[in-house]
């Protein structure tokens, strides 16, 4: 299972992140050496600050991780106006795992942080997640959110209560998130031809498979689960900081609330 989650995120998910260069392109202006030089350096050095951070402060930094990544998704669903419910949506992806599958959740996290602070985190997100569905029923009617929304988020709750927490996260991740910001980022990024968007795609992908790969032979214990289960999270933490960066300066969630028909979903 856990080999065919990291396949499917690192050939379906991690693409995504990887048209960055394009967004970085149109929003920066980058067309001279130095501009893509000193682009590409911020991007790695905040890439590799997370994961000296994690390090240093792995049970702080994962807690505020898992806020920061309930925040991003949050601006999946297309609802203008309607904060509260975003946000909701954002952290029901993040909380509720741990209502039915709090065991294999806690046991998760418990590869990556200490037991005691993975069994704390998991009591609190069950907390969230009891609050959460009735507050989420009771937006529905409040803001009178169309069929398509109401359908969406009831689906992925669904998800994510009924499925194991590392299927629902490579189902929701691979061809959800990713699959939602790539046709976005077609009619956001129009300007470029489809060799760019093919270079963009392939090349900081190999990249990011290839530093997993280094990583992950300089790591090589006998522990092999946990290893995987690190580089995994770890990765994505130290990706999704700078990912979440670029599409706030290039504006990304604003232009797909304000053309809602055109992109799609």
């Amino acid at each position: 299972m856990l080999l065919v989650a990291l396949s499917l995120v690192v050939l379906l998910g991690v693409p995504h992140g990887s048209l960055d260069v394009l967004f970085a392109r149109q929003t920066y202006q980058l067309v001279h050496v130095k501009k893509w030089i000193k682009f590409l350096g911020l991007y790695m050095v905040s890439s590799l600050l997370i994961i000296a951070l994690w390090n240093l402060v792995p049970g702080p930094f994962f807690v505020i991780f898992l806020m920061l990544s309930a925040i991003h998704f949050s601006d999946d669903i297309n609802l203008s106006g309607h904060q509260l419910l975003k946000l909701s949506y954002g952290f029901a992806i993040i909380s509720l795992p741990s209502l039915i599958n709090g065991e294999e959740l806690t046991n998760l996290y418990g590869m990556i942080v200490d037991a005691e602070l993975a069994q704390q985190i998991v009591l609190i997100s069950k907390y969230v997640s009891l609050l959460l569905l009735p507050l989420l029923l009771m937006l529905f009617y409040i803001n009178k959110v169309n069929l398509r929304n109401q359908l969406e988020i009831s689906s992925i709750s669904i998800l994510f209560l009924l499925a194991t927490p590392i299927l629902a996260f490579t189902i929701y991740f691979c061809f959800m998130h990713s699959a939602r910001h790539l046709v976005r980022s077609h009619f956001f990024l129009d300007s470029f031809k489809r060799q760019h968007f093919i270079y963009a795609l392939i090349v900081p992908t190999i990249a990011v498979i290839m530093m997993g790969v280094s990583v992950w032979y300089w790591k090589l214990s006998p522990s092999f689960e946990k290893d995987l289960i690190q580089i995994i999270f770890v990765g994505l933490a130290a990706l999704t900081v700078p990912h979440a960066w670029v599409l706030n300066k290039a504006k990304f969630s604003e232009w797909a609330t304000s053309n809602y028909k055109k992109s799609i979903f």
